[in-house]
């Protein structure tokens, strides 16, 4: 049966493929739950600075709690990005920071699509306090997101992606911390290490799915073995 043992040799090597694809996913979403385990169990950091260096040093840094001071860049620009969420349609407000020389992007508020339609926005001068909340990593946009994603309007400042023509640093000068945000949250008193541990919730199902297809290679080998032993090709003592 030459035509069966071609199918079950391609059979084979797709399905020992996609096991071994999903091996290298389990591997690789175990790192990175054990990384965002350690950071979001360290203590808050302490400055826009502290933050850089850890950054720098490859230290765990999303969903780490951080407190510091810092102003608005007035006159940047405030952009909008688009975020679907209980309640309604949202766009988060996403503006410059600056502390000790060091600028982020921050989330510090939202804007219902329904009541508000002036999109423009350029940030107000504002004397420096304390921020707290969240430092999360924005990730870049994927091939195929980039096909299915709304476009952006720059005209109506409206973006489904985080920075998502690359645009957001334009004129922001001194050190910039790049593919970082901070997710603003309000404590009284300042004080990050009052925010509750933000863990989210990732599912591991990789070895699962790799021992499924792995079991059908399995099933696929034993069902040929038998046709041939049916078929007295083969025997067994």
């Amino acid at each position: 049966m030459p035509g069966l043992s071609l199918v079950l040799l391609i059979s084979l090597a797709i399905l020992i493929s996609l096991g071994l694809w999903q091996y290298q996913r389990l591997q690789w979403k175990t790192a990175l739950l054990a990384e965002i385990e350690a950071s979001v169990t360290a203590p808050p950091l302490k400055s826009l600075s502290a933050l850089e260096r850890a950054i720098i040093q490859k230290d765990p840094v999303d969903f780490r709690r951080i407190e510091f001071m810092a102003a608005p860049v007035a006159g940047a620009k405030s952009w909008r990005l688009y975020s679907s969420q209980r309640g309604g349609v949202y766009w988060d407000i996403i503006e410059p920071l600056k502390g000790n020389g060091v600028t982020i992007l921050a989330k510090l508020g939202e804007a219902n699509v329904h009541t508000r339609t002036d999109y423009e926005a350029v940030v107000a001068a504002a004397d420096t306090q304390i921020y707290t909340g969240y430092v999360r990593k924005a990730y870049s946009m994927g091939r195929v997101e980039s096909w299915v994603k709304s476009k952006a309007s720059k005209d109506r400042n409206r973006y489904f992606h985080f920075d998502q023509l690359g645009n957001w640093y334009d004129g922001l000068d001194g050190a910039l911390i790049k593919g970082y945000y901070i997710d603003s949250v309000d404590v009284e008193g300042g004080d990050a290490s009052d925010l509750p541990v933000q863990r989210p919730e990732i599912a591991n199902n990789h070895f699962d799915y790799m021992l499924t297809w792995w079991s059908f290679a399995l099933i696929f080998l034993i069902i040929y073995l038998i046709l041939h032993k049916r078929a007295g090709r083969l025997s067994f003592r």
